[in-house]
């Protein structure tokens, strides 16, 4: 008995070396005919076949551990940007009405000390031209006197702002051509409609100012536009490590193009969770080359207005989905009315992109390019059309800045206004017809804001003119630019009046 147990014992044995042996050869494969795949090779494999696609000019064999050769060719042309700026605070003194109001009002004029204050401020950028174009965020260097830029390689340089856009948070800086001893290093731009879900990307950045930084991740999604954090959204989202620091940093793909500007993060926190957003290199390239060869940036205008598709619209409309926006009021003359537009049309993609809802529109609209021709497909009475639209300058907002921002010419200056449509005057208590531009941009350091303007203010009258229109404000402004102004503003509900010396 105790040989035939023996026995047993051997062969069990036998059996379990057989099994692992046939595993090992099964997963690691041999040079002998062995048709099966290693866990290794498939990787690579798979990997290989998702990023086909991807032209990949350095040369670095997707899947081969090539990430470190990405960052090397492009960390020298990721810069820290560091800004500067001077801040004025008011310290009370006592007063007597301070509470009311309209005191807290006009009253901060009259009794407050200013006081100076030195704020500074660290994000990143992106060289994207030798010749010392740098691409960051508008909210890196906001309201900034000084601008630096420190290169990987320990060189620094004083930068100039060429020019920002808050619509978009993308602002180009220039490096000063007298402190260039070389060709500085620059990032390839990449075509971020390429951009799919799944690719994986680079973040590359200084968060919290600690030296720069490379993180790995994918693109969680595209076309994010409901962020809540610009006018203008149509971001790349990404699980990439994006921290306070990294604004103005680079996504880039595994070609080493840049196909994003970082430039937020959704956290409950403040540190990173997870999401982070950045600006589409297309949409900076255009805002880049608009400020570089007109000194700002156009924004497109169809001459027509539209509303969200709700469940009742929907079933009134006989729509199948609330997707799209309802046009709901047509600019006589404009470019929509031109093209055949009416009112009722309700819009279901631009250019072939299908369209969510109004604020879709909105954005897509904006960013085209002016005097470029588009196509709309609408339903109308049931039936499909296509239709084609030529794009036109925006006229429905205006930016009140002199060329030259040490010197202000006005007290009015450093505002962006825009018109005030329905919803925003229903909000303010405001009667139908009344008018006005709403404040929806302001410099902190401009002569404005030091009156006391804010953002969201209503400016219904300039020296007791009514404003009907932006084109109205724009020519009151330059009627009374000289002079000292009584504005008629209204502000949480109520009325007031306002001097600018």
């Amino acid at each position: 008995m105790g040989m035939s147990f023996l026995l047993k014992r051997l062969v069990f044995v036998a059996t379990i070396i057989a099994v692992v042996a046939v595993g090992v050869h099964y997963f690691t494969g041999n040079d002998q005919g062995d048709n099966g795949v290693g866990l290794t090779r498939a990787v690579a494999e798979s990997t290989e076949t998702a990023t086909s696609h991807v032209t990949n000019p350095l040369g670095i064999a997707p899947g081969s551990g090539g990430f470190a050769d990405i960052a090397e060719v492009v960390t020298p042309a990721v810069v820290n940007v560091f800004s500067e700026r001077i801040v004025v605070t008011r310290s009370r003194r006592s007063f007597p009405f301070r509470s009311d109001p309209f005191f807290d009002f006009f009253g901060r004029r009259f009794h407050s000390v200013p006081r100076e204050r030195r704020e500074t401020s660290l994000g990143s950028g992106v060289i994207v031209d030798p010749e010392g174009i740098v691409l960051t965020n508008n909210h890196v260097i906001e309201g900034a006197q000084e601008i630096s830029i420190a290169l990987a390689d320990g060189r620094e340089f004083e930068a100039k702002l060429l020019g920002s856009d808050p619509a978009t948070d993308v602002a180009v800086l220039e490096i000063h051509a007298d402190d260039l001893n070389s060709d500085l290093p620059a990032v390839r731009l990449g075509d971020s409609d390429a951009a799919r879900i799944g690719d994986l990307v680079l973040a590359i950045g200084n968060p919290f100012g600690i030296g720069q930084t490379v993180t790995m991740g994918i693109i969680s999604a595209t076309g994010r536009y409901d962020v809540g954090v610009v006018d203008y959204e149509n971001f790349i989202q990404t699980d990439a490590a994006i921290n306070p620091g990294n604004s103005g940093g680079a996504l880039v793909d595994l070609s080493g193009h840049l196909i994003g500007i970082n430039t937020a993060i959704f956290s409950r926190s403040g540190g990173y969770q997870g999401i982070g957003f950045a600006i589409p290199s297309n949409i900076a390239s255009d805002v880049m080359e608009s400020i570089i060869s007109t000194g700002g940036v156009a924004r497109g205008w169809l001459g027509m207005s539209f509303q969200d598709v709700d469940a009742a619209l929907q079933k009134a409309f006989g729509l199948g989905d609330t997707r799209g926006a309802i046009i709901n009021g047509i600019t006589d003359d404009g470019p929509a009315d031109r093209a055949g537009l009416r009112q009722g049309d309700v819009v279901t993609s631009f250019q072939d992109q299908p369209i969510i809802d109004a604020n879709d529109l909105r954005r897509r609209i904006a960013l085209s390019p002016v005097g470029a021709e588009v196509d709309l497909a609408i339903v109308r009475g049931g039936q499909e059309r296509l239709l084609a639209v030529s794009v036109e300058e925006t006229t429905t907002e205006f930016t009140y800045m002199s060329e030259n921002s040490d010197e202000w010419v006005s007290p009015i200056e450093g505002v962006v206004v825009e018109v005030v449509d329905r919803q925003t005057a229903r909000r303010a208590g405001l009667r139908e017809g009344s008018g006005g531009v709403v404040i929806k941009d302001i410099l902190a350091q401009s002569p404005a804001a030091y009156s006391g303007l804010r953002a969201g203010d209503i400016i219904l009258e300039i020296n007791r003119k009514s404003i009907a229109s932006v084109e109205d404000f724009k020519q009151l402004v330059g009627q009374f630019e000289n002079q000292a102004m009584i504005l008629l503003v209204s502000r949480g509900g109520r009325l007031y009046y306002l001097s600018l010396p």
